[in-house]
């Protein structure tokens, strides 16, 4: 999943709506997850793109997000988020569990389930390209988030705290209005500054035995390692870089890799020989043994009288969940009438799609301040409308004039599709046949082509060559 930090403007086109969190996508190529422009599955040498698999619009300006490897859920796609909504600065972390992602094509969110923690109370600054790392530990159960801001990385239990209220009268905006889509607030959550004193950390990555927890650091541009058991600072490494952000540790080489904002490059890093005595000191273990001891001691005393789970060293044991919905909210609803909040089939049905969307592609009314919510007209299934920003929606080459396919995609007037009958002739003109973006064979093989237009010819070929001729006889 990919997190969204956007107010859902259009490209500044309309008003925002904050419609807008993290986007799902499946890499299984069985899926028809790659389509062209018309929806069909990509061929060889056209443009492609990438079906989501499902997106829920709780988190309008996410600047976080990790995937959670827990093993409760049926389908695996838990993910938590830093929402910054609100000032901007501040935020809070979301829980988002996908549940059955709706697949490809359709635009059902009634199975998601969102849940905010509101007590964990995050702070991004000024910085509007901040990057906000997260990381799941697989058996632990911690989520490991930084706070750039306060130069914190809090230790939050990933499979704690309790349900205190529904969202939905706090934060208005969400994917669906049924029963079945869960959007709660929980508190009592158990949390712990795992880390301070930072120069705005962003990066967070495990070592792949989970034992080291490697932070990068915006503001020193270093890489810090700190033990996951004890939280001690190991070691730290000076990268050379201006600002890292972003950073991952690979599964199968162990290399460390980072992104630089400064010069905009991805960044390998890889061992240049042993480490050294001093280095392997550096590294070993600050766990006390007696502390663990202790530790232990107490879990089995205290489960042993309140029950398997009771005992935590970050618990708050007099935390009382708040089921009153305070007077307050993070978000203002613009768009009330339209869109996922509207109640117009056509819109969208209850089945998801209803041919009397139709209606929405004489829609003109497309002022920033007119109560069309372009939402609405993606989820009619118009992916190019004279009302969508940037050549009507669409990404035809330059010049070209699209033609919506309503819930499939859109062709592009100026892109043609060339096919040789592949023989040994050599000269093959006689087997040649254009067609244009409808799939109609163009008569005679002429185009009319316009100056100031990019045109786009694909080949289907291997090894034959296709010249252009103006009809002057010239070559283009």
């Amino acid at each position: 999943a990919v997190c969204n930090n956007n107010r859902n403007t259009y490209m500044d086109t309309k008003e925002a709506n904050f419609f807008m969190g993290p986007t799902l996508y499946d890499s299984n190529p069985a899926n028809l997850n790659l389509v062209n422009r018309a929806g069909k599955e990509c061929a060889r040498n056209e443009p492609c793109y990438f079906l989501h698999s499902d997106m829920l619009h709780e988190s309008p300006a996410c600047i976080g997000i990790a995937h959670d490897p827990e093993l409760r859920t049926g389908y695996g796609t838990v993910y938590w988020a830093f929402d910054t909504s609100g000032d901007l600065k501040t935020g809070q972390l979301v829980r988002f569990d996908f549940r059955q992602p709706h697949g490809p094509g359709s635009m059902d969110h009634s199975t998601a389930a969102v849940r905010r923690f509101p007590e964990m109370k995050l702070n991004k600054g000024d910085l509007n390209t901040v990057h906000a790392g997260m990381v799941v530990h697989p058996t632990n159960r911690i989520l490991y988030v930084v706070s750039p801001e306060e130069g914190i990385i809090w230790a939050v239990g990933a499979d704690t705290g309790k349900y205190s209220r529904t969202a939905r009268d706090e934060y208005p905006i969400y994917s669906n209005k049924l029963p079945s889509f869960e959007y709660s607030i929980y508190e009592c959550v158990q949390r712990r500054v795992f880390a301070d004193k930072l120069e705005s950390p962003t990066g967070l990555s495990l070592s792949n035995d989970g034992t080291k927890l490697f932070v990068a650091e915006s503001g020193t541009s270093k890489i810090k390692i700190f033990e996951v058991e004890s939280g001690a600072l190991l070691n730290e490494m000076a990268t050379g870089y201006e600002n890292i952000r972003g950073m991952a540790i690979s599964p199968i080489t162990n290399k460390i890799h980072f992104v630089d904002a400064e010069r905009n490059v991805l960044v390998a890093v890889e061992p240049s020989g042993a480490c050294s005595e001093e280095n392997e000191a550096g590294l070993t273990s600050r766990v006390s043994k007696s502390f663990l001891d202790e530790q232990e001691n107490a879990r089995e005393v205290l489960e042993g009288l309140n029950g398997e789970g009771y005992f935590a060293l970050d618990k708050d044991y007099e935390c009382v969940v708040n089921p009153n919905i305070p007077n307050s909210t993070l978000f203002e609803q613009v768009h009330t009438t339209s869109g996922y909040a509207s109640n117009d089939t056509n819109v969208q049905a209850d089945a998801g799609m209803d041919a009397n969307a139709a209606l929405l592609a004489n829609r003109t009314d497309c002022g920033a301040t007119s109560d069309l919510n372009f939402d609405a007209l993606l989820l009619g299934g118009f992916y190019c409308h004279e009302c969508l920003p940037v050549n009507n929606g669409s990404s035809c080459d330059v010049g070209g004039r699209c033609t919506n396919l309503q819930w499939d995609g859109f062709v592009c007037d100026n892109e043609y599709r060339v096919s040789i009958n592949e023989n040994n002739n050599d000269d093959a003109s006689s087997d040649i046949a254009v067609k244009d973006s409808f799939g109609e064979i163009v008569k005679d093989d002429k185009i009319m082509v316009e100056q100031g237009v990019t045109y786009r010819f694909t080949v289907d070929s291997t090894d034959k060559a296709v010249t252009i001729f103006e009809d002057a006889g010239l070559t283009v």
